[in-house]
């Protein structure tokens, strides 16, 4: 509630909500207001039932496929036309040319997204709904992004990073049947063996041993797999942390090495110059793992610190590489045919997640609404490489 100059209070209405009345009014429809703010629909009927709430009165009837102003909403009308235009006018003063710095928009990438957050940062200042902030990339480790997200000082923290072991497939599924054939037996075992127990009255009798996992003091068995112990600071985290994109590795082959009209797989590597990434990185140890697995071995030739390095390096034509296909899709996009690329199959142990964390917004708030907007752009990025690389599959021999 807002205090008049009589003392009273009114019902309180909040700007972005006017913004919200005003930009539907101007395009007769909430999709194209949405649009228009550069958020979604739902956030827009969410703030306009807000408004009509503290209003007490209806500002929109639907005729045909437009939404028109009802007689109340069209009284706002001029007013909600000179301070709009009055916002436009300040903001140009406040950001346009001669104003100074605008406000930073600062984005954290680790290093393995270094290359491909150039892509995201273009879509970011062509963005008309960020066109007011100064978007800025920093390059930063995970356990550096986690705190700069928790004290606010980035507005939004992106990893690509091998998932923890284990991460399904064969692997996981070959170790979860052996504890379970190994808990079979110790149950059979137990079954079987037995105790003798002398009564007081010197008379004996025999009783089995107890099953495994058994629990004296309740009829209950108890669980074998025990839950992970997390802190308020990791539910913290994960509270803020977003979907988790699944991406493929890539396979870089010179394009001048003979493959002998043979298919392009992962044997091709045995023995052939290749390039690694460092060990005490999540994506060198994964690529590691994926080629002790497959009984490859390549000579390895240099150890590139990045990806984007890694690529750089097979794009000169010495040796193959194996990246994430967002740092791939730079390195082919400049390798003017020098290099074949091909995207490695996701099943066991052959990806890498992207994830991205946030500082707390308020529901509706522009805060969120940046924040929405970022993560789109984002999702566009990835998918526009996705769809630029080439297929292929790595099982053919």
């Amino acid at each position: 509630m807002a205090q008049s100059d009589t003392g009273t209070r009114e019902p309180g209405m909040r700007l972005r909500q006017l913004e919200m009345l005003w930009a539907v009014i101007e395009c007769g429809s909430m999709k194209g207001g949405a649009a228009q703010l550069g958020i979604s629909v739902p956030v827009v009927s969410r703030g306009l039932a807000q408004l009509e709430q503290t209003l007490g009165y209806s500002l929109f009837l639907r005729e045909g496929g437009r939404l028109v102003p009802t007689p109340e909403a069209e009284r706002l009308t001029p007013s909600l036309a000179q301070m709009f235009t009055a916002q436009s006018e300040l903001r140009r003063l406040a950001f346009g040319p001669g104003s100074g710095t605008r406000p930073r928009l600062v984005l954290a990438v680790t290093p393995a997204l270094e290359a491909f957050s150039a892509g995201w940062l273009t879509r970011i200042a062509a963005c008309e709904a960020l066109s007011d902030w100064l978007p800025v990339i920093e390059v930063m480790e995970p356990s550096q992004q986690v705190e700069a997200a928790r004290e606010g000082r980035v507005a939004m923290a992106v990893n690509l990073e091998a998932p923890p072991e284990p991460q399904g497939g064969k692997r996981a599924a070959t170790a979860a049947a052996r504890a379970r054939e190994l808990n079979a037996s110790l149950r059979q075992r137990a079954r079987e063996e037995t105790v003798l127990i002398e009564d007081e009255d010197g008379t004996s009798a025999t009783a089995t041993m107890p099953e495994l996992g058994d629990n004296p003091s309740s009829s209950e068995p108890e669980s074998v797999i025990e839950a992970p112990v997390t802190d308020a600071s990791d539910e913290e985290t994960t509270a803020h942390q977003q979907q988790v994109l699944r991406l493929p590795l890539m396979l870089l082959w010179p394009a001048r090495w003979p493959l002998l009209n043979k298919p392009l797989c992962l044997a091709r590597l045995n023995e052939r110059p290749f390039v690694d990434l460092p060990e005490n990185t999540s994506q060198g140890r994964l690529i590691r793992g994926l080629l002790k697995r497959e009984r490859v071995t390549p000579a390895i030739q240099a150890e590139a610190a990045t990806p984007d390095s890694a690529g750089r390096l097979a794009c000169s034509g010495v040796a193959a590489t194996i990246i994430d296909v967002l740092s791939a899709r730079q390195t082919l996009s400049g390798a003017n045919g020098s290099l074949i690329g091909m995207a490695l199959s996701m099943r066991s142990e052959r990806y890498l997640e992207l994830s991205w964390q946030l500082p707390v917004a308020e529901d509706g708030s522009a805060e969120q609404e940046v924040q929405t907007r970022l993560i789109a752009l984002l999702e566009a990025e990835v998918a526009a490489c996705l769809a630029e690389l080439p297929t292929g599959n790595d099982e053919q021999e």
